[in-house]
């Protein structure tokens, strides 16, 4: 994959980015020590044809591009409803990773859904602020995206 896909890819991703409460806050109603940053991207051409190669063999899965991406939280100011600073639990006992969730088609063409879940030491009913997530696949480009936050337990799934 080129330098100039593996961009888009990430500009999709940035573009696309948003926050979330979780399935498990949205059942359960009660204050929450977790969230989402969502987004989706395209699928590749090399990703559409690895997942067609792979439906046909049993048991088997394709790899793609989700695998390759990291993430980083560079930047994150939280408060909670009364105000409080919330802080994030450590990334490096609990590391930020692109999780995949279902295949979806945007605008006629197959995207992949993709998230990173962001654990708080906190408990909220509401959390409002920022966070910059850096996205860099592998050696490759980076992309930097600020996200606002604005977060309820009352929300519904996005």
């Amino acid at each position: 994959m080129s330098v100039s896909e593996q961009q888009a890819v990430l500009d999709a991703l940035g573009s696309h980015m948003h926050h979330s409460i979780t399935d498990l806050t949205e059942a359960k109603r009660i204050p929450a020590n977790q969230f989402l940053l969502a987004s989706y991207y395209p699928l590749t051409q090399a990703e559409t044809k690895a997942m067609e190669l792979a439906s046909k063999q049993q048991g088997s899965f394709a790899t793609d591009l989700a695998d390759e991406i990291h993430c980083t939280l560079t930047h994150v100011e939280l408060r909670n409803e009364k105000n409080e600073e919330v802080n994030l639990m450590d990334t490096v006992q609990n590391p930020l990773y692109l999780q995949r969730f279902g295949l979806w088609d945007y605008d006629h063409k197959l995207c992949q859904n993709v998230g990173v879940m962001i654990q708080t030491k906190q408990f909220f009913s509401k959390l409002k602020g920022s966070v910059q997530l850096k996205l860099q696949i592998d050696q490759g480009p980076e992309k930097l995206i600020d996200i606002p936050i604005e977060i309820s337990i009352n929300d519904t799934l996005k």
